[in-house]
């Protein structure tokens, strides 16, 4: 696996004697700006403080505009206090710059460059990251207000759990409703067998110390990244669900699961034949045991689902 995620960046003009630069961050806190970035404490340094974890939060982003400033706001908006916002941006054209500027403010870094992809700017921003717990929320997804203390709380009362992740609302381009998903508790075997990755992303949290275990991202993955990651936790590292909804997912026609589609079922591939060591048949019967548990625990919905469908026949067959 590849250890170089991050390029340098720009170097800052020797303002001060002893101030040293390790990837964008200053030992000197009072540095404001980076040559394509910013640094926004004031002063302050952020740290973990007893009962309130800090809480790394990083959105990677490009060309992302249609709805970056929510993603954003609902980050802004959240409830728990001891929170490091980061914004990756990789070059945007498209506004997002100046939407991220309109919040530098009250953002903890940003940078503009161009990256490596999805991957390699979600690793740049772990890299600089000082929280004890992180996490990352894609430049369309949103939290609920109160989805960070809920999770820097569980990790607080469950000092031996490493990943968490929750239940997921799903939502259209508008912000309508489309439907929750609950999802089943983790078992290792059984996640590296299915054909997608069932952890829901953005309602991951997890610990820094992780990253001694695993290293990063696979920045060569452009579309699964998250599942190897998961995949990679899970095999030493203790992962729980809880039964919470932790997370809103938008489902739109320019996403990348949808525009790469053909790329993520290959990368799956990949994935399946890094980790899965046993039988075809076991991997048959423990993706069926697990297709049959995730449809029972969202049984209402499916029965929604196939009415949906039934109806949808019906009206096609007398047109």
């Amino acid at each position: 696996m590849p250890k170089k995620f991050l390029q340098k960046l720009y170097a800052l003009p020797e303002i001060l004697g002893n101030t040293s630069v390790d990837f964008g961050i200053v030992e000197n806190k009072n540095i404001m700006r980076n040559k394509g970035g910013l640094i926004n404490n004031k002063g302050i340094v952020k740290k973990s403080r007893k009962g309130k974890l800090l809480v790394s939060i990083i959105t990677p982003v490009f060309n992302g505009n249609s709805y970056l400033e929510q993603t954003i706001q609902s980050v802004l908006g959240q409830t728990y206090e001891n929170i490091e916002y980061i914004v990756i941006d990789g070059g945007s054209t498209d506004g997002s710059l100046e939407i991220i500027k309109k919040y530098e403010d009250k953002l903890d870094y940003w940078i503009s460059e161009k990256d490596s992809g999805m991957y390699g700017a979600i690793n740049k921003g772990l890299k600089i990251a000082s929280g004890d717990i992180l996490a990352y929320l894609n430049s369309d997804d949103l939290y609920f207000p109160n989805s960070v203390e809920s999770a820097a709380d569980y990790f607080n009362r469950h000092p031996s759990t490493e990943l968490i992740y929750g239940n997921c609302e799903f939502i259209g381009p508008k912000n309508e409703f489309l439907y929750t998903y609950r999802y089943p508790k983790f078992r290792w075997k059984s996640f590296v067998s299915l054909d997608t990755n069932t952890i829901p992303q953005p309602t991951t949290f997890w610990r820094r110390a992780i990253h001694k275990k695993i290293d990063y991202f696979d920045a060569t993955l452009k579309m699964c990244g998250d599942f190897d990651f998961y995949a990679k936790v899970g095999k030493c590292c203790r992962i729980v669900h809880i039964n919470r909804v932790l997370s809103r997912f938008r489902i739109h026609n320019t996403s990348l699961t949808i525009l790469q589609e053909h790329r993520n079922k290959d990368e799956i591939k990949v994935i399946h034949e890094r980790y899965i060591n046993f039988s075809k048949i076991q991997q048959k019967v423990l993706s069926w045991c697990f297709t049959i548990q995730f449809k029972l625990l969202n049984l209402s919905l499916m029965f929604e689902k196939a009415y949906r469908c039934f109806r949808f026949a019906k009206l096609s067959r007398n047109l």
